[in-house]
């Protein structure tokens, strides 16, 4: 199979989620065979979590960079473009290996028929095997134990935190989710764990004493002092089992990053244990002053605009919400607009439930793409409908939100990543 040009393949593959999540690990093993097993060529980093894992690999990232590794990550989903997802140093994946790569196996896709992220995940360990990469970090798609990435044994295991998501795969019960997400867990591989709850932290405990997997539970193990936020940046203190660093510089907007920083610390603790590496301070400063150039990592808590106040977000669960509330807190604005969209099979009730305590306008929209839920059915979870509209897009969701925020108050965009990438396609800030 031959494509006219890169668009042409990307349109293929997105093409692929027709077949649906495929939460079992049959297809990617075959096709991890056929391109020759290329993830037992690098060393690797395997994160998971409900919230957090994209912060967090891109944290550890950004220093194993900074370190001199040739660091590989993949992460999920995308904003502006699907070669973000697969990265080198920060470097994106080229077109011309994204095209190749599927030229070459697409007999196989056809024959194996597997999802699309599947698909994306064999060809991000390809291109890291190919490449000479020294370590990747490498982030869940969905759950963790039947997820794609979970054919790799990583020196170090991290689950960010486990809150009620994926309902239809995972389970409905906190325990059911915990099970899953411990699933990436290996025996004798270290395992860090960011801020769960109690009965969370419980279970997770049997499995790494069932597997000899030494624990490390950042809560207890990090201190992380916050000092003043900046704009677009937080400052922390940080005294871990082996690092003790003052006014660490996070160019990441939002209370919630103290516990990703603390989990990632100590993931860092846990290379030094087990592996013996160890990170000289003036490359961790660097690795977290360089996130965005190492990792591409954006749009969390991110200020785009004054006069009104413009803040991107993708806080897509009841637990993302939460946080984000908390970090609005320390904001000063007169109104609120918030433009909002999410997928159908995400708890969208509960988050609009959580989004209205923020006492802001509601405006619902459809992100593009096929899982999002209609405005018609957020609404019908809205409360108080005299403080919501609906519109049948993004642009034109921000275009009312627009035209009615004062100088002194804000837009909020947040939900889906399908939202943010929609708006940033039609507006430049």
């Amino acid at each position: 199979m031959k494509f006219k040009n890169y668009k042409d393949c990307i349109d293929y593959l997105f093409g692929l989620e027709r077949s649906g999540i495929k939460y079992d690990l049959k297809n990617i093993k075959k096709l991890s065979a056929l391109t020759g097993n290329p993830h037992k060529n690098f060393r690797s980093i395997h994160v998971a979590g409900t919230n957090g894992k994209g912060s967090t690999a891109s944290i550890i990232s950004s220093a194993l960079t900074e370190k001199g590794f040739r660091t590989g990550l993949y992460t999920s989903p995308h904003i502006k473009d699907f070669r973000e997802r697969i990265r080198i140093n920060g470097r994106m994946i080229p077109k011309d290996y994204v095209v190749s790569f599927t030229e070459k196996y697409f007999r196989d896709i056809e024959k194996i028929i597997p999802s699309f992220f599947e698909v994306t995940t064999a060809m991000a360990f390809k291109y890291f095997s190919d490449n000479g990469v020294d370590l990747a970090v490498i982030e869940c798609g969905l759950g963790g134990r039947l997820d794609s990435t979970n054919i790799i044994t990583p020196l170090v295991s991290v689950i960010t935190s486990v809150s009620i998501d994926h309902t239809e795969y995972l389970g409905g019960t906190l325990k059911d989710i915990t099970y899953e997400k411990a699933g990436i867990v290996k025996k004798n591989v270290s395992c860090v764990i960011g801020k769960l709850k109690p009965e969370t932290i419980k279970q997770i405990k049997i499995y790494c004493k069932e597997r000899k997997s030494p624990l490390t539970e950042t809560q207890k193990k990090v201190r992380i002092r916050a000092r003043e936020p900046l704009a677009e940046a937080r400052i922390f203190d940080v005294k871990s089992g082996h690092y003790s660093l003052r006014n660490l510089r996070l160019p990441l907007s939002g209370d919630y990053q103290r516990i990703n920083l603390a989990t990632a610390f100590g993931v860092f603790d846990a290379l030094v244990t087990s592996r013996k590496i160890r990170f000289a301070e003036n490359e961790l400063r660097r690795g977290f002053e360089s996130i965005a150039k190492n990792t591409g990592f954006d749009y969390r808590f991110k200020i785009l605009g004054a006069n009104p106040l413009v803040v991107f977000d993708v806080s897509h669960n009841t637990e993302g919400i939460r946080f984000l509330k908390r970090t609005l807190d320390a904001y000063r604005y007169r109104k609120l607009f918030i433009i909002f969209g999410m997928m159908s099979d995400k708890e969208y009730k509960k988050c609009i439930n959580e989004l209205e305590k923020l006492n802001g306008f509601l405006i619902l929209t459809k992100p593009g793409y096929k899982r999002s839920a209609e405005p018609e059915m957020l609404m019908n979870a809205v409360k108080n409908k005299s403080r919501a509209a609906i519109m049948k897009n993004a642009s034109e969701a921000y275009a009312f939100a627009a035209s009615k925020a004062g100088k002194n108050d804000m837009i909020l965009v947040t939900g889906s990543f399908f939202l943010l990438s929609d708006i940033l396609k039609t507006k430049k800030f």
